[in-house]
């Protein structure tokens, strides 16, 4: 017998019981090494030295050995768990492996909500920041209101009319600037800018310039039509007095501006003039009720939002606003409307309650929609606000957005339900 134990031959014609002992002991430590290896094999260590062993088999080879030649003929090979006789094809390996799971980083479990608080923590540090600016805003406009009544809600709202179309334009041209604006070319812009605005105020307002003057009417229709006949001429010439190259981009910018102006003045001056003829038809009241309706939605939906908001309601527009902060706001202000509609009318009304909750309802459902058009024109322009007039709110475009389309609503439903039953 011979035994091939790695690459070394031992020959010994005449076995010893010690050599074959030998010999058995070294089969049955095999044996039990690829058994032990196979169980244990989910053993990072122990897995791989099993892999190593397979790979390269210790062979125990035994066979008949040549006189002639002394060489060893083969009649079998060891595979770790079986010895093939000679000539037979090896079985395939039966070792089992176990595979461990792919190491994967843990999931961020604290991440979430610690994004979450502090995002809330934001939210609550920018309305601690809003409150102080509020409550001043609205305790100068109390004690405007004492000491000069209509007269001096009718001049806030002039002046409101004011910042309202300088920021609303103001934004369109900063933005056209960093892009590098040529509309410098037409020295009279600023003039036919603050043209148009006179001549909207000046109708928006005739009724008020009647009053104060011996102007009628028609006279009132003429010097509004002359004036539109003047803006009109003006905004044709400068445009024929244009020349060179890049005219047709100078007047893609003009037309541009142009239409913003006349925007700002449809939207924003002329829906709020209706304040001032629904403080001379049905007193200062029936203004500072639906103002204060608007006030209190507004508000309402900024703490739900902060509170509960989860789901975006106008994500593309106004990434801040959420369904939880619109609807809670709708409800908080139909709940209010009927203590605060008695708060600022008073007096035995008939149906006052009714009316109070038609008004909240549109405050609740269509106003805000003036501030998602107000939220689409910034984030079109790249602009965070209107203004920097009030702390933590932005411009006067950015806190009365809500309010202008109020107005119109209040003084036609006052026209045409609240007189007829009155």
């Amino acid at each position: 017998q011979t035994i091939q134990i790695q690459g070394k031959q031992h020959i010994n014609d005449t076995p010893s019981l010690s050599t074959m002992k030998i010999a058995a002991s070294i089969i049955l430590s095999l044996q039990l090494i690829s058994v032990f290896s196979s169980s244990c094999s989910s053993s990072n260590f122990l897995k791989s030295r099993s892999k190593a062993f397979c790979k390269h088999p210790l062979k125990l080879r035994g066979g008949q050995q040549d006189e002639a030649s002394g060489d060893v003929t083969p009649s079998g090979s060891y595979h770790g768990n079986y010895i093939a006789p000679q000539g037979e094809q090896p079985k395939a390996s039966t070792t089992v492996e176990v595979k461990s799971p792919p190491l994967t980083a843990a999931a961020p479990t604290a991440a979430a909500p610690l994004a979450s608080a502090t995002s809330k923590s934001s939210k609550l540090a920018n309305l601690q920041e809003r409150t102080g600016p509020a409550v001043l805003m609205l305790g100068a406009t109390f004690l405007l209101l004492k000491y000069t009544g209509e007269k001096g809600l009718i001049g806030l709202i002039l002046l409101m009319q004011l910042g309202l179309y300088s920021e609303a334009t103001g934004v369109v041209e900063a933005f056209q600037a960093k892009k590098g604006s040529s509309i410098d070319k037409i020295k009279s812009y600023p003039v036919q800018k603050w043209w148009w605005f006179m001549t909207a105020m000046i109708y928006s307002g005739r009724d008020l310039i009647m009053q104060h003057t011996s102007l009628t009417g028609d006279q009132m229709n003429i010097i509004n039509f002359c004036m539109s006949a003047a803006s009109l001429v003006g905004c044709v010439i400068s445009l024929a007095m244009l020349s060179g190259p890049g005219t047709e981009d100078l007047y893609r910018e003009y037309l541009g501006k142009l239409s913003c102006c006349h925007f700002s003045l449809l939207f924003l001056v002329g829906q709020s003039s209706f304040w001032i003829k629904t403080v001379q038809e049905y007193g200062l009241g029936w203004v500072l009720f639906p103002a204060f309706l608007v006030i209190v939605n507004d508000t309402m939906a900024y703490v739900f939002g902060v509170l509960m908001g989860k789901h975006k309601l106008i994500p593309k527009l106004s990434p801040k606003k959420t369904v939880e902060g619109f609807v809670g706001a709708g409800l908080s202000t139909v709940a209010i409307a009927s203590p605060l509609v008695k708060f600022c009318i008073g007096g035995d009304i008939p149906n006052l309650g009714r009316h109070a909750i038609i008004l909240a309802v549109y405050a609740s459902l269509v106003s805000p929609f003036g501030g998602f058009l107000a939220s689409a024109v910034k984030r079109a322009h790249g602009a965070k606000d209107f203004g920097a007039l009030i702390p933590g709110h932005g411009g006067v475009v950015d806190r009365f957005d809500c309010q202008v389309v109020t107005a119109p609503f209040v003084y036609l439903y006052l026209k045409n339900f609240y007189n007829v039953e009155s």
